[in-house]
Formats: structure tokens, sequence, C-alpha cells
């Protein structure tokens, strides 16, 4: 079996991708071999493996290394080779380049890997390709798409594109009346104000999200019709796991929701592939050993968001006012308001702790030291700080970081949201406040910490390969449902193969 693993150029999309990869690889049955290929776009490879992809040509298979967790890296183009660059051309227009030569390349890399031995049975796809299905379908083989946020956000996107009224109307009127209640089945706990900032103000990118889910109901309606059956849903694996999101699983009618994660804390694994260089030679780690228990506040805002001066300066007067050690990622591209360039002291930071350029995420919120993480929530980062056991002080910036806030705070208790000014700055006062709400003394810190702990264990236990025969408190582990996701695609595999014998 080769899995075929197509994912966009965010680190958002490039990191739960590779750990999927690996996953599945890992889902093997005795005397079944697996492969997985990663394909993403050149500039994203050539930003993961430097100088070993400086001579990969997009399109052309080139396979241009294998890691040691069994999967293999190759290039496809998005039409943007030497990176897409937002100043320089909008979202829509992205949209429309990434369709127009997405296929073609695509095709051409799964050619090119038949040529080599190395045949696609199977194709998973992430966000805003669901041109791979069209050549999964040319080739024969199935297609799935990995939806790389959570289950709440894909049921309220499912609803929204299906006409829930009662949402559609909270969207339209988020400015208005911000606390309005939203109505979906299972997710009544969230606002107009928590829903994902594509649906609540123009973006380039929601056409774009609606042609994802009407690919991933139309395939699965060619494909029962293609094998003689009917009524069967489409199946979509989904970055989660079932404790943490029992109800958003079951709320979306149309569509089959497989839980495979957490997809973190991949520790050993993750030295590479990040689309950033980390900041080894600062000696973080070495750091933290240095550090108490609990005692460091991590401060990191994602791959995407750039802060303003102004919001730079806060999380600055910040960490100097509480006075507890830091960890501070501030990307190269963020340095002086994104001007860049600036090393890292240009922040001119307090005393008392770092400030690097990039980290390996999962390894610092595991390490012993860290007791809290303020983040602007993006998927990866919340599952990672729940995995870990670190409570939250979250600013979320744009797209899911909302609903993952809302749900944090107000269905697992592991952090506290900071509020923001009128120009959606976050105050330094409001986040010394978070942070004393999830490391003071107090009995709600010490009850989000608390929280925090047992999330961590449940997230281990969804991860614990060695209990993928039994449940788990009434849930399936996530090496469970890949393996019967494995399975089903075997017996496809199998009937295509004796389908094609019938026929010779």
């Amino acid at each position: 079996m080769h899995f075929l693993i197509v994912s966009g150029a965010a680190q958002g999309q490039i990191t739960p991708a590779r750990r999927l990869a690996r996953a599945l690889v890992a889902a093997a049955e005795p005397g079944v071999i697996i492969r997985a290929t990663l394909a993403v776009p050149l500039s994203a490879l050539r930003r993961m493996f430097p100088g070993k992809a400086a001579g990969a040509a997009a399109g052309e298979g080139a396979v241009v290394l294998s890691d040691g967790a069994g999967v293999d890296y190759a290039a496809f183009t998005d039409g943007f080779d030497d990176g897409f660059q937002p100043e320089r051309c909008d979202g829509a227009a992205f949209v429309g380049r990434l369709q127009l030569v997405g296929p073609a390349s695509l095709a051409r890399l799964a050619a090119a890997l038949r040529a080599r031995g190395r045949p696609v049975t199977c194709v998973v796809y992430t966000l805003l390709l669901p041109f791979a299905a069209a050549v999964a379908r040319d080739l024969d083989v199935p297609a799935y798409f990995f939806w790389t946020m959570p289950a709440a956000v894909l049921s309220v996107y499912y609803h929204y594109f299906h006409g829930r009224h009662g949402l559609v109307d909270a969207a339209a009127g988020v400015r208005d009346d911000p606390n309005r209640r939203v109505q979906v089945p299972g997710l009544e706990f969230l606002r107009a104000r928590d829903l994902p900032s594509l649906l609540t103000g123009p973006s380039p990118y929601l056409p774009a999200f609606r042609e994802m889910f009407h690919v991933v109901e139309a395939t699965a309606a060619a494909s029962c019709h293609a094998h003689g059956q009917s009524g069967a849903k489409p199946r979509v694996l989904v970055n989660t796991f079932d404790a943490l999101e029992p109800k958003a699983l079951a709320s979306v009618p149309g569509i089959d929701l497989i839980p495979v994660g957490p997809m973190v804390t991949d520790t050993e694994a993750d030295g590479g592939g990040d689309l950033f260089e980390q900041d080894d030679d600062a000696g973080y780690m070495q750091w933290l050993d240095k550090q108490r228990d609990a005692s460091v506040v991590y401060v990191a805002f994602g791959s995407l968001a750039v802060l303003s001066p102004r919001q730079l300066e806060e999380i600055r007067h910040c960490l100097e006012v509480t006075g507890r050690p830091f960890l501070w990622v501030v990307r190269r591209d963020n340095r002086d308001g994104g001007g860049g360039g600036g090393a890292a002291t240009g922040l001119l930071p307090p005393a008392g702790g770092m400030v690097v350029e990039w980290c390996s995420q999962a390894r610092v919120l595991a390490h012993r030291a860290v007791g809290c993480f303020v983040t602007h929530c993006g998927w990866n980062s919340t599952l990672e700080t729940v995995a870990c056991g670190v409570p939250a002080v979250m600013a979320p910036q744009w797209s899911d970081q909302a609903t993952n806030a809302r749900m944090a705070e107000a269905r697992w208790g592991v952090g506290v949201r900071a509020e923001t000014a009128a120009d959606g700055t976050v105050l330094s006062s409001e986040l010394s406040r978070g942070i004393d709400a999830v490391m003071g003394d107090s009995d709600g810190a010490r009850a989000i910490r608390r929280r925090a702990r047992t999330w961590k264990a449940r997230a281990a236990m969804a991860l614990d390969a060695a209990a993928d025969d039994a449940e788990v408190d009434g849930d399936a582990t996530a090496a469970r449902n890949l393996r019967r996701f494995v399975q089903g695609v075997r017996s496809r595999e199998r009937e295509r193969e004796q389908k094609q014998a019938g026929q010779s």
C-alpha cells in the first residue's frame, strides 16, 4: 500500500500531515507493507530541507529524501515556487493559481512515483487541495480529506454551507451581537464571536472552503455509484480524539468523521521538516533545564501571524511586569513589526528570559519547566498544549482560533482567553491577568492546572498504541481508528485488483 499525503505549504498543514504519514506507516498489520509519500509545494520543501531540495523540480516526482520514520518527501507546484507573498498577491489569486496548476503537477508526481515502482493506492489531502480527489479518481484509487482543524470547526462550516439559518444569521450579525448563541447541535457553547473569521468577515478563502465540502460529498457519491452502493456517507479524517470532542464528532449528519489524533508529541522524530530554522545555537533547551518546574511562560504565535509593533511592545511589557522567566518566539519576518532581519536582541526584552526565532514547540511544551503557554490558539498549538498538560492564555488572531480558544476555556477548562482592545491589540494588563489566572495561587488557577493534567492523561490514552484493541473510557484510540481506516483502504484495493483481474 502506498499513501500519497498531499499538503499545502502552511506549517499548520505540514505538521499534522507529516505525523499522519508516519502513523499510517506504523499502522501496518503483520505481512503488510505501508509506504507514505508526503507531497508539499516546492517552496515549502526547499524551506523544510534547505540544501537537500535545491535541485528538486516541481512535479517531476523526485523524492528528495526519506526520513527515519518511513516517510518519503516529494514536491508538486502550487504556482508559487518561490513562496506565496500575500503583500504581492491576494488570497483569491493564490487559490485560483493553485487550482489551475496544481492538478497537472500532482498527476505528474503520481506518474513519476509509479515509474519508480511506487504506484499510489490511496490519496489523502489537506485544506484547499480538492483537486487531489480528481487526480485520485483518474488513478482509480480512493481519496480522503484530512481536516487539520477541530471537529467543531468542521461542523460549523458544514452547517453554514448547508444553510442552517441560525448559524448564518449569527455570522452575519456578529458585530451587532457578538455574544449571540450559535445554533448548531452539540455546539451550543459557541457564540457569534467564537465563529471562524472566514464566516464573520470578507474572505477570499470562503468559496474555496465551500468547494472542499462539495468535493468531499461528490466524491463519496461517485464512489458509491461505482461500487453499486447507496447511502454511504463520505469519510473524513480529523485531527482530534474522541474524548476531546464527542458531541462535535456526532454533529455532522452527512459525513462520517474519523478522529485520528492528536497528531502531536512526536518529539523524537520531529527534529526536521519545519518551515523555519530552529534557533538551536541559543541553547533554549539547556536554558529550560536550569529553570524551576512550571515556572516559565512560553510565548509563541505560530507560523503565520504578524504582530504589530504595538502588540510586540505589549507582550514585552507584560513579561517585564510579571517577572517570570520566559521563552518568547518571534519569527525573523516579524521583527520590528514585520520589517524582518533584526536580531533577537533588537526587541530589547526584559531580563530573565530568552527570545528565539523558532524552536521545537513539542519539546518545549513537554519540558517540566514550562508552566504557561501564551498562544494564538492555532489547532496544532492547542492540541500540543492539551497533550502536554500546559495551561494556556489565548489570544486568537483569525480563522479557527477563536473557536479553539472558546473550547479550551469553556469546554475543557485548560486556560483563559485574553480580551482585545478596540484596535485588536491584547494589552499587557490583560496578558498579565491571564498568566496569573493560570499560574497563580488562586483556587481557580489550581483548578485549571488540575484539568490540564487530566487532559494530558486522556490525550496520552488516545495515543496509546498498546491499547488499540480496546476502548479507553469508552473512546477508541487513534491507533485503532487508523488501523480500521487502513483495513478499509486495503479492502478497496483488493476489490480493485480483483476487478482488474476479471477484466484481463
